[in-house]
Parts: structure tokens; C-alpha cells; sequence
């Protein structure tokens, strides 16, 4: 009996020294990508060992500003996983006012920074949305970041000083005097005598300093022969001048971009308080005369650049997306430091008070920005 019970006691120590030896023989390793998941939820609701990612922008309380078309870019800066490396996709998501999602971009991680786009059409014109972000893997999400604040931008409109109006929806947020439009093209001057008197007046804040954009297409070289007169693309002054031919011609506002009617040119009239032809204020009248105008065709589409302040202006224009050339530029002599500031600041496209709009011009995307 004292012999089995002692043989059944050295079997049991040599299980156990087996069962040690394997425990030895085992190596432990660091966790890997696989293991970066948690199998149950941490505080937060995250199940990926990673933190959370700061935001760079939009800033919190970003204002887009009004009249803008550019899509909103959210950027964050990447974060690295707890124990190891992971490979990440950050998502991101925008809110309403009412908590709905309204953008959830999912984009992999960049090299330092990530960044999405979220187009306009996306959000409400001036509106306060919310947004964050976390890292995701797989089915595995770390932490959301912090929540920051931005206001869309104001849509088409004007408001003060500042002006959009594309013109490719149908409508203006001018003051339509003929023309129709053509959708996704823009608005079109009448044609004949009637598209002389054709145009759209926008009335702003009086401003002495900013850029005036437009794109115009459909113009020929010198569509005012048929007419005896040069043309007009744009025009500037006073409204209270606007009434009729006289008026607007003698008045000491009186600003427009004309399209000679002999050449290939340009010529500009910019009165900034005068009309004497040689002082300051005065009429700051500068006119080409070799042909070296900008590029004209019924399917080119120009795009003008006016820039103005106190001491000059300048006028450049792009044909069919190739670079600005400028074509037209004036200080305001040694005086200078003159404002051009129209009691009622009405910009307008083509020259109705002169019967000098280009008949079938088509217009879009005008903006006024002030600097």
C-alpha cells in the first residue's frame, strides 16, 4: 500500500514539472496591429487603442466668407496608435444644427495631417454646423476628437460691399434690365438695338478699394462697328447718373471697360471725383491702339480682373483658363491717395444709360470684393 501511494506521487510531480517546463518554453510577444483592437468597448464607446486626433480646421467658429463657392476642407492632425503602429482611416463627421449628419467622409490617413472636402451643396448657406473626427480600423474606431463650430458662408447674394452672382441657376440677385438667361451658361444681353440697352445693376455700400471679377464669352472683335460706336462690358458710377445718356457721360463717377469698335483693343474711362482730362480727380482715360487686345471669339470665355484703390487701378484678363495678362493699368498721378467713391455705388454690366451694352454677351460668375 505505502509503495503505490508513492509511486502515484512522484507520476503527480512529474505532470507538474511537464506542465512547467512548456509554461518556460513560451515567448511573449508585443501586441500587434491585429491586436489593436479591444475586444470590449472602453468608457468612451472606442474600441481601437489609438487616441484621438486634434483638429486644425476649420477653426472653432470659422465664418466662410459670403458670396464663396469653395468647398469646405477639414483637416486634422494624425495621431498613432497606443502599443503600435496602425493603419488608419479617419472619418469624418458634420452636423446641423439639429444634430443630423449631414457629411461623414471617410479618408485614409495622410503623412502628418488628414484632410477632407465637403462640397457646398452639401450644407446650408449661413448656417452653424459642428464637426469632429476619430481614427478608424476596420470595424475598430478610436475616440472622436474634440467638437469645433463653423458658419457656412453666406450664397449668392449681396451684402454691402460684397457681391455674388453666377447667373447659371436662372436668375440674378441684380437688378435684370433684359437679356434672358440660359441655364448653366449664364445671363445673355438681348440682341440687335434692344441688347445695346441690355443689363444688370448690383447697388453696394460705396467702396474705394476691392477686385471685380467676371467671366464673359460669345463677344467678337469689334462688335460696335455694325453700330458706329464702341462697346461697353462694364461700368461703374453713381446711380443717381444712370438715367440717361447725358447724365451718365458727365458725371465725375463715371467709370467703363470699353471694346473699341476699329481694333482689337481695349480702352478704359475711370473718373475717380473729376472730369478734367489732365488732373486729379480727374478722367484717367488710357486707350490701346496696336491691336495687342485680348483674345475674342464667340467660344472664347474671358475672364476679367479689375483691381482698384485709392491709387490706381489695373485691368488683366484670362482667354479660355490661360494666364492673366494685364492689359490695362493707371496711378492717379503725384497726388494720388484719391478714393474712387460714388456717393451710390452701382456697378452694372454692359452700359445701358449709354445704349453701349455688347448685344448677346453672355455674363456669369461676377463677383465684387472689397480689400
Amino acid at each position: 500500500m505505502f509503495l503505490r501511494s508513492k509511486a502515484l506521487l512522484a507520476l503527480s510531480v512529474s505532470a507538474i514539472g511537464l506542465t512547467l517546463a512548456c509554461a518556460k518554453s513560451a515567448t511573449v510577444t508585443s501586441p500587434t496591429s491585429s491586436q489593436a483592437a479591444d475586444v470590449a468597448a472602453a468608457a468612451d464607446g472606442s474600441t481601437l487603442k489609438i487616441g484621438a486626433p486634434t483638429l486644425a480646421g476649420p477653426i472653432d467658429g470659422f465664418v466662410g466668407a459670403a458670396g464663396s463657392q469653395a468647398p469646405i476642407t477639414f483637416t486634422l492632425n494624425n495621431v498613432s496608435g497606443k502599443y503600435t503602429t496602425i493603419s488608419v482611416t479617419y472619418e469624418f463627421e458634420v452636423k446641423n444644427p439639429a444634430g443630423t449628419v449631414v457629411a461623414n467622409p471617410k479618408v485614409v490617413a495622410g503623412t502628418n495631417t488628414t484632410s477632407a472636402v465637403v462640397p457646398l451643396s452639401s450644407l446650408v448657406a449661413d448656417t452653424r454646423y459642428t464637426w469632429r473626427a476619430r481614427a478608424t480600423s476596420g470595424p475598430a474606431f478610436g475616440p472622436w476628437s474634440s467638437t469645433f463650430t463653423f458658419r457656412s458662408p453666406l450664397g449668392e447674394g449681396i451684402f454691402g460691399n460684397v457681391v455674388f452672382d453666377s447667373m447659371l441657376n436662372g436668375r440674378t440677385v441684380g437688378k435684370q434690365r433684359g437679356g434672358s438667361f440660359i441655364i448653366g451658361q449664364g445671363w445673355m444681353a438681348d440682341s440687335g438695338n434692344n441688347g445695346l440697352v441690355s443689363g444688370i445693376d448690383y447697388d453696394i455700400t460705396t467702396t474705394s478699394a476691392a477686385t471685380i471679377e467676371f467671366d464673359v464669352t460669345n463677344v467678337g472683335y469689334e462688335e460696335g462697328f455694325p453700330f458706329a460706336r464702341d462697346l461697353k462690358f462694364f461700368s461703374m458710377g453713381d446711380s443717381n447718373f444712370f438715367g440717361d445718356f447725358g447724365s451718365f457721360r458727365d458725371h465725375p463717377w463715371k467709370m467703363h471697360l470699353v471694346q473699341r469698335a476699329d481694333t482689337k483693343d481695349l480702352e478704359i474711362i475711370w473718373r475717380n471725383g473729376g472730369t478734367d482730362p489732365t488732373g486729379n480727380p480727374g478722367d484717367h482715360r488710357i486707350k490701346m491702339t496696336d491691336n495687342s487686345g485680348p483674345l475674342m471669339g464667340n467660344s472664347v470665355v474671358n475672364h476679367f480682373v479689375l483691381n482698384y484703390d485709392r491709387f490706381g487701378y489695373s485691368i488683366a484678363v484670362s482667354s479660355n483658363g490661360g494666364p492673366l495678362i494685364e492689359y490695362l493699368a493707371d496711378g492717379f498721378g503725384s497726388a494720388g491717395n484719391l478714393p474712387y467713391a460714388p456717393p451710390n455705388h452701382r456697378l452694372s454690366l454692359g452700359c445701358y444709360p449709354r445704349a453701349e451694352t455688347i448685344p448677346n454677351a453672355i455674363y456669369r460668375n461676377f463677383r465684387f470684393t472689397p480689400k
